[in-house]
């Protein structure tokens, strides 16, 4: 038998070489993990590691004894045994294994001998990643949902590594969805940060906090915009005002407590710049003329020249103390069109649009448009989304248009993405798509939602969900474009609050999306594959009685609709859906 040796770069899928049955493969080249649920290796970690990379260690550890029943030990010494070296230990630096060209979240994951193999990132991030990637590769782990039911872990008796040499980036630097705090144990934030999610760059509003009213609203009023003739004063923590970008020193101020935030968080690479979330900008005469004296395409008034002089100021005056940090803003509402002139390099603005609604060609058109003007002023470039989630009624899924877009994005060198996702679980496997392309979205979307629906519920059941999400994608994609309450959205995001789209849906998606489901759960067979569809069922229940309520009363409240949304109220997968609907229909 030859050697199996590839190198691959994305993500490329090689099958699991794993046992059959109680045989092992026999491969002189593979590297023995597990033998008949008996630990044949160690985890090996660096003598002095940091407590991320003792977590993963303690992770895959944790995963192969689910898997494997087979308990391997966490040691900081190589000896006789084999081993899975994580991080970086002193194999690696003897090794002297060449990582350059890793990304801080990117990986290697290399047999090294007939004993050994490396799971190393460019980062602690990176290594930690690259555990995740070991466990879905080579042990088919796959985290689904939120919370244990969500994980799907094949038993298997033994594990053996092949000679392999895995090298892999993500292509979206930053990858971030609200509401998901990957530093936190929600069960939300456990299943986002299993599947890589992980923001890199800080661009949210914030300048409420930068010049906070207790500080500079007495010594400094100038810093406050005037409008309807009147100076801002706003309390502290109130957001509806903006700065006067051309008041003396605000500048200076800014880059001041800048330099002091990055002074006391050393480790912190970069800072937001966003404006805050309010369309009236300062009024006065001196800001107007430094501004182009027209509205942009939103119909707002354009103060890209105005804001963006200053924000380039400030980033100059803190990359002389810190030349690498970095200065995330939004480009939204009057920011939504570039300056005339070029901004810092150092300034990531993120382009703020709802990328579903370039299904519609001729918003494609603008956003393209829009995108290569920015283009021409930055170096870099994120996307801000909206892909809800909580504030829809009925599953809004698009998959293969998100690929689209996402290939796009690629394609014009966007590294940085964000999402107002708020995932609602019964939209089923759209979160965990969105995880994958956009750590490589050249993946084939069909494959990857085939194995989503039968890893959750199983193969008899799995052509079911396939045709229920195939509807409402089609509806999302196509549909929805011809309907009344699309055409009356015409700004960034879809008409999110405005609920009459539920009586577009026709009568016959909802008959036979209630069949689907049903037939789903009485095929799916093990306890977990029932439980899985069980979670989808229930919101599904929710969609068809919001979808009846609707078109019968052309409102849906909660009085007619509580007894419906209790019972999930103690659901840990839905129960933040459940908050944000009932906020939302009150």
């Amino acid at each position: 038998m030859k050697y199996l040796k590839v190198l691959i770069f994305g993500c490329f899928f090689i099958g699991p070489f794993l046992s059959k049955g109680n045989e092992i493969y026999q491969n002189p080249s593979g590297v023995l993990i597990v033998n008949k649920s008996a630990p044949s290796a160690d985890i090996v970690v660096p003598m002095k590691s940091s407590k991320q990379i003792m977590k993963a260690a303690q992770t895959l550890q944790k995963y192969l004894l689910k898997s494997t029943g087979a308990n391997l030990k966490i040691t900081t010494q190589t000896g006789s045994r084999n081993f899975i070296s994580i991080g970086n230990t002193d194999f690696i630096k003897k090794s002297r294994i060449d990582l350059n060209g890793l990304d801080e979240d990117g990986f290697l994951i290399q047999s090294i001998n007939k004993k050994s193999v490396v799971i190393v990132g460019g980062s602690d991030w990176g290594t930690e990643f690259g555990v995740y990637e070991f466990l879905e590769r080579f042990l088919d782990i796959t985290w689904l949902m939120p919370t244990a039911l969500g994980e799907y872990v094949p038993l298997k008796s033994s594990l053996i590594i092949p000679d392999i040499k895995i090298l892999d980036n993500p292509v979206f630097l930053s990858r971030q969805i609200s509401p998901a705090n990957i530093n936190l144990s929600k069960p939300l934030d456990v299943w986002a940060r299993l599947n890589r999610f992980r923001g890199r760059i800080e661009f949210h509003h914030n300048l409420n906090k930068l010049f906070p009213p207790n500080q500079y609203l007495r010594k400094n009023p100038d810093f406050y915009g005037m409008e309807n003739g009147k100076r801002a004063t706003p309390k502290t923590g109130q957001y509806k005002w903006q700065p006067n970008f051309t008041a003396k020193g605000i500048a200076d101020s800014a880059a001041n407590n800048i330099v002091r935030y990055f002074k006391q968080n050393p480790d912190k690479t970069s800072y937001s710049l966003g404006t805050n979330d309010y369309k009236v900008f300062d009024q006065s005469s001196l800001s107007k003329s430094r501004r182009s004296n027209r509205n942009n395409f939103l119909g707002l008034e354009d103060v890209s020249e105005d804001y963006f002089d200053w924000a380039n100021q400030v980033a100059s005056k803190v990359n002389k103390i810190y030349p690498n940090k970095k200065f995330g803003t939004l480009a939204y509402n009057n920011l939504a069109e570039p300056p005339r002139n070029s901004i810092n390099p150092n300034i990531i603005p993120f382009i703020t649009y709802e990328r579903l609604k370039w299904k519609d060609p001729s918003v494609k058109k603008l956003g393209i448009d829009i995108m290569n003007e920015w283009k021409q002023k930055s170096s870099s470039l994120g996307w801000y989304d909206y892909a809800y989630g909580f504030n829809y009624l009925v599953p809004r899924v698009w998959f293969h248009h998100m690929q689209d877009y996402l290939q796009l994005g690629k394609k014009n060198n966007i590294k940085y993405y964000y999402a107002e996702l708020y995932p609602n679980w019964g939209e089923g496997p759209k979160p965990w798509i969105m995880s994958k392309l956009l750590w490589n979205p050249d993946q084939d979307v069909d494959a990857l939602l085939n194995e989503w629906y039968n890893k959750a519920a199983g193969k008899d059941a799995a052509p079911k969900l396939r045709r229920f999400y195939e509807i409402w994608e089609k509806f999302w994609t196509v549909d929805v474009f011809n309907t009344k309450w699309y055409n009356s959205g015409k700004g960034q995001f879809m008409p999110f609050r405005d609920l009459s789209y539920l009586s577009q849906i026709p009568d016959s998606y909802v008959s036979e999306s209630d069949n689907l489901m049903k037939s789903a759960y009485q095929l799916a067979k093990t306890s977990d594959e029932k439980g899985r569809v069980s979670e989808l069922l229930k919101m599904w229940n929710v969609y068809k009685s919001a979808i009846k309520i609707y078109k019968s009363e052309k409102k849906v409240n909660l009085d007619n609709f509580s007894q419906i949304l209790d019972p999930l109220k103690s659901d840990p997968i839905h129960v933040e859906t459940i908050k944000a609907i009932e906020n939302k229909i009150k």
